[in-house]
């Protein structure tokens, strides 16, 4: 969240002066797809999402790649 600071300076023969600070909005994505750090390029029917460390981003992937030969998952507590 951006920290906005304005200073008024009041003591003017004309008083108080009107301040109007414009706080940058946030732009909300609206898919998956529309994502910086998400690559849809492979994207078919049945594809699954994976991180990829060397491109710092979540690839879509028909097959799970790993490079220590081992996929474990583990899908928490339900």
């Amino acid at each position: 969240m951006a920290v906005v600071k304005a200073k008024i300076n009041s003591n003017t023969s004309s008083g108080p002066q009107q301040v109007t600070v414009q706080v940058p909005s946030a732009t909300i994505a609206q898919s998956l797809r529309s994502l910086n750090d998400v690559n849809v390029t492979s994207l078919i029917d049945g594809a699954l999402l994976q991180y990829d460390a060397v491109s710092d981003k979540f690839v879509t992937r028909n097959e799970l790649q790993t490079t220590t030969g081992t996929i474990t998952f583990n899908g928490g507590a339900f």
